[in-house]
Formats: C-alpha cells, sequence, structure tokens
C-alpha cells in the first residue's frame, strides 16, 4: 500500500483555488507534493498536505487517491476510513488504477466500518474491480500481479461487468485452467455479500462447489456477456 501511494504521488497533478488552467492546476499540486514530502521548515508538511487538498477537492485522481491513502493510514491526519473510502470512490471514478484497488480493499476488508449497513454499488464495483485487475494484469498504472488480476477480473465479471466476464469466457476457452488456482466458492461468497438479495449469483439451494464448477464454463461467461456461442 505504501508503495502505491509513493507511486501515485510521484506523477500528481492537481489543482489550486485559484488556478486558471489544467497547467497551473498540475503545477500547484506538484508544488504542494513537494513541500509535503520535503519536510525541510516546520510549516512544510502542513503548507503541502494544503495544496494537495485543495487539488483534490479541485477534482484531480492522483490527489484524491494520496488524501485517502493517508486517512486511511492516520499518516500526518487521523485516521478516517470513512473519509479515506469517500476519496478513493471519488478517484477511482475518475479511473484512476490505484485508487480503484484502494476502494475494492476497504470494501472487501473494511465494509462494515466505511459503509455500515448500506449495501456498496453494485455498478461501481464491477466498475473498480475491472480497472484495478486489468491494469494488474497488464501492467499499467499498477504493479503487475496475475493472480490479484485475475482475482479482480472475476470479481467484476461476478458484479456484473459484460467486457469482464467475456474476457473470462475467453480466457477459459483458450486456456481452460484459469481461474482454477483461484478459491473460487470464497470469491462467489464474498460477492454476494455485497449484493442484494435479487442480485447474488449462486442460485438459493445450489451447493457453492457446483456454482464454482459453472465458473469453469466459458458458456456460463459468455452467456453473461450477453454473447451467443
Amino acid at each position: 500500500m505504501i508503495r502505491l501511494v509513493i507511486m501515485a504521488f510521484s506523477a500528481l497533478a492537481g489543482a489550486s483555488a485559484f488556478a486558471a488552467s489544467p497547467q497551473e492546476v498540475a503545477e500547484e499540486a506538484m508544488a504542494g507534493y513537494g513541500l509535503f514530502m520535503r519536510d525541510s521548515l516546520p510549516d512544510d508538511r502542513q503548507r503541502g498536505y494544503d495544496m494537495m487538498l485543495s487539488a483534490a477537492w479541485e477534482g484531480d485522481a492522483k490527489a484524491a487517491n494520496n488524501i485517502g491513502w493517508l486517512m486511511q493510514n492516520g499518516e500526518f491526519v487521523e485516521k478516517d476510513l470513512k473519509g479515506a473510502f469517500r476519496w478513493y470512490e471519488r478517484a477511482a471514478d475518475q479511473g484512476l488504477p490505484a485508487a480503484a484497488l484502494n476502494y475494492m480493499e476497504l470494501i472487501l476488508h473494511d465494509k462494515d466500518e466505511v459503509l455500515g449497513d448500506r449495501l456498496p454499488d453494485r455498478e461501481r464495483m464491477a466498475k473498480a474491480s475491472a480497472l484495478a485487475g486489468t491494469s494488474m494484469l497488464m501492467g499499467r498504472g499498477l504493479p503487475y500481479d496475475s493472480k490479484r488480476g485475475e482475482d479482480l477480473l472475476l470479481r467484476a465479471a461476478l458484479f456484473g461487468d459484460e467486457k469482464a466476464a467475456m474476457t473470462v469466457a475467453q480466457q477459459l476457452e483458450m486456456y481452460p485452467d484459469s481461474f482454477s488456482y483461484l478459491p473460487l466458492e470464497e470469491i462467489a461468497a464474498q460477492c454476494d455479500a455485497l449484493l442484494a438479495p435479487e442480485e447474488r449469483n449462486v442460485p438459493e439451494g445450489m451447493p457453492p462447489a457446483e456454482f464454482a464448477d459453472l465458473m469453469m464454463s466459458p458458456a456460463f461467461w459468455y452467456q453473461r456477456a450477453e454473447i451467443k456461442d
């Protein structure tokens, strides 16, 4: 997680309340990052943080992800998982892979704390899982990790992302053992726990192992992608 925020910081582009153009916004945000990381004078970190926060409010995804990371870890600011989740959500919606991954990690591991009794948005989870998974499989925007990438891609398909479902189907056609090394029953159960009863994947009464067998069938995913064999 630390590596992710450093990576995001290094390409930081953000905003100032007084910036008139995207270029000025980016320069202001980078200056804030430099102050925050340099910390050579007593007020450097505060000034740098304020500039990054301004960038996040102005709509910069990398700045929002970094503010979220600081809140999640209680670094420089008070720990606030709900606040971190909101910033990750904002940045993930803008298409930042690191934020999409952080968003999904909080849902999977800290759902009760960040959402309480509310269920997360299905479409947003599908989009975030697909973005993070594809980025990991390609090594673009996130470090290459085939196992985590395929795990997230499968979750995206279970959350209803049709492109992810098609990719899973095509992968299984070419390589029938793809995804077999993943804990399929556990993944399906975790995803269903985040969905309303009428949206869940495993039919009532179906043994989890039977549904896991279906998950290894290309036809199952082609049907979900609305593709005819």
